[in-house]
């Protein structure tokens, strides 16, 4: 038995070869398709979709920044419509003349409009969400523009806060202390003895006099109480200028922000509209993604509503600001003509008083004056206190409005601009970042060509061995059934081996990519293993073949599902749990995770995947053998 070992090996070597363009295919194959994969996939993943067919229409200012950010993409071949009709783009679309398109209205006002080929299902999600961070990005960087503008004049404006406060306390001391003046004058000419005048006529010229200082001092208190007054009223007419201009800034503000909520009101309504149409399948790729789109465009509306209430306040507390400032606005002018009648009223008293002490001799017209001076005097007391507490209530009132305003204000500007725009930040890392495209795709692509081969080989090989009876002839030699079968495997896998081989080469040389050398052992193993199972499953297909073609045909109805079912096409996470369940439990799917654990992960040997898979190759040969075996007894 020694003697006879391998001989069914060297058999099939030789077979392959003399027939010498079997053996250039074994060699050229796997090199063809290596280049032929590598060439479409190599760098896909970082320049992603190219020479996509978009479509525009309509026009604005931001549709412009839109287009240029679309041009600067590389993914799109812009083709411009002069066209003001969004049903243009829309039938453009339909008719496959644009891979999509998008409507941009002149109204600001209005929702731009993209339509989707959605029947390109693969690159319809990617134009979706690309036109999604697009218009996301430029709405931050208006909204940061525009709020980095009114945060500036906010600053400002909580900077003239200040000096207003002290104009007003001021002013409101001016009043107190020209009102505790005028107690001083009505004191002093209560003061004043109308039966002694006569004989203290000397004394009564004396205290004329300091009346006449003392008018004059408040005439002069008065004139600077009415410039500071005119000047607070130049303060507040500023402030009322300047709040109702900023409320004004932030009624359109709040307008913009109620016709953002309103269009993605209307993009989610119609996305939900969209998907109750289309979606009758929620697992499916494109159905997740529009209700991951609709469910992201509902978490932008509260997050929008929620960081936008600050400035909804804000405005509602400059309108009372404004309302205040137009009050007090009033109330100085109308104190400013209390203030003239008072002057003009301590004019007349210092004229009396300059009458009486020009005519001493007159000294009971005097009186009669002077009993009409404290008349006068005790109305104009009576009037300063009134306007001492209307004054003292309007400046408690506004210090607290103004006090309110500035705390309000620096609790807003506290906060940067940029976390009022976009409050919740993403950052994303990926973490295989010196891998390419290939090199994820290499497992799939070694399970899928081994997979095929020994497919194909094992099947047609035994095929061959029966239709021409050279199965017979073999085993009428002193080898068994068992060695034929084990040494027929170790040829095919052999083979496959060598084809590994080839294309991790091809891989390395052309594309750079490099498989460890600690993770060789594992690679090889992982090879031999997978190859091993398919050959066992395709002898025993043989089996149940005739012919070549039938061989042929059954190792296609086995592997392309096996193919699709994977998770190289389509992933795992969008089928249903039947197919996942029968999709894993696939050869295929079992080496093309193995190859990951040893090519992407780096993990070493996965025995897990391993063993299941030599069940396989053992099933699949006992099979073949138990069938075979039957046959040859017969």
């Amino acid at each position: 038995m020694a003697l006879i070992g391998g001989t069914v090996i060297k058999k099939d070597l030789k077979v392959y070869i003399r027939h010498r363009k079997t053996l250039l295919l074994i060699f050229i194959a796997p090199i063809l398709i290596m280049i032929l994969i590598g060439s479409v996939f190599s760098g896909a993943a970082d320049e992603g979709l190219k020479e996509v067919k978009l479509g525009v229409g309509g026009g604005s200012d931001p549709g412009k920044n839109i287009i240029e950010s679309l041009n600067n993409s590389k993914m799109f071949i812009i083709v411009k419509e002069n066209t003001s009709d969004p049903s243009v783009i829309r039938e453009g679309v339909r008719k496959g003349k644009f891979s999509a398109g998008i409507f941009i209205p002149e109204n600001e006002t209005q929702s731009m409009q993209l339509y989707l080929d959605n029947s390109k299902v693969q690159i319809a999600p990617v134009i979706s969400t690309f036109f999604l961070t697009t218009t996301e990005k430029i709405s931050y960087e208006l909204t940061l523009g525009f709020i980095s503008r009114l945060w500036d004049n906010l600053g400002q404006m909580e900077s003239q806060l200040n000096p207003l406060r002290d104009g007003v306390l001021l002013i409101n001391g001016s009043v107190a202390s020209l009102n505790n003046n005028t107690q001083d004058v009505l004191s002093s000419l209560n003061e004043i003895n109308v039966t002694k005048l006569n004989e203290s006529t000397v004394v009564m010229k004396n205290t004329l006099d300091r009346m006449g200082v003392e008018l004059q001092r408040s005439q002069e208190e008065i004139n600077a109480s009415r410039k500071d007054l005119e000047e607070l009223d130049k303060n507040v007419t500023s402030i009322y200028n300047d709040t109702a201009g900023l409320r004004d800034d932030l009624k359109f503000v709040v307008d913009n922000i109620d016709s953002t909520d309103a269009s993605l009101l209307a993009m989610q309504t119609s996305l939900r509209s969209t998907y109750n149409l289309t979606c009758a399948d929620p697992a499916a790729l494109q159905c997740i993604s529009l209700n991951n789109t609709i469910q992201q465009i509902q978490d932008t509306r509260t997050q929008m509503l929620n960081s936008t209430a600050r400035i909804r306040s804000l405005y509602n507390n400059l309108d009372t600001v404004a309302l205040k400032s137009a009050e007090l606005h009033d109330k100085l002018i109308m104190t400013d003509e209390r203030l003239q009648n008072m002057q003009e009223s301590i004019g007349n008293y210092t004229v009396e008083i300059s009458n009486i002490n020009g005519n001493i001799s007159n000294i009971e017209a005097s009186i009669s004056a002077l009993e009409n001076v404290k008349n006068q005097s005790v109305n104009v007391s009576a009037q300063m206190d009134k306007l001492a507490s209307e004054m003292s209530n309007s400046t408690g009132s506004l210090v607290n409005n103004i006090n309110s305003t500035k705390g309000m204000l620096g609790e807003v500007i506290s906060r940067s601009p940029s976390a009022v725009a976009a409050p919740v930040k993403l950052e994303s890392e990926a973490v295989f970042k010196d891998r390419s495209y290939l090199d994820f795709l290499m497992p799939g692509i070694i399970s899928i060509v081994l997979m095929f081969i020994s497919f194909l080989l094992a099947s047609i090989t035994i095929v061959q061995e029966r239709s021409k009876k050279t199965l017979i002839r073999t085993l009428l030699t002193p080898i068994s059934l068992e060695g034929f079968l084990l040494e027929k495997t170790a040829a095919l896998i052999l083979i496959a081996l060598l084809q590994g081989i080839i294309m991790i080469i091809v891989a390395f040389l052309l594309y750079g990519i490099v498989v460890p050398a600690d993770q060789m052992g594992g690679l090889f193993l992982v090879i031999l293993v997978y190859s091993a199972a398919f050959i066992g499953i395709g002898m025993a297909l043989a089996t149940f073949a005739e012919s070549e073609n039938t061989a042929m045909l059954l190792s296609l109805v086995l592997s392309i599902p096996m193919l699709f079912l994977s998770g190289v096409f389509f992933p795992f996470e969008t089928m249903p749990g039947l197919m996942v369940k029968l999709g894993n439990a696939l050869p295929i799917t079992m080496g093309i995770k193995a190859l990951n654990s040893v090519l992407i992960y780096q993990e070493g040997v996965p025995a897990g995947y391993l063993l299941p898979l030599l069940v396989y190759g053992i099933a699949g040969l006992g099979f073949a053998y138990l069938l075979l075996r039957k046959e040859v007894t017969d």
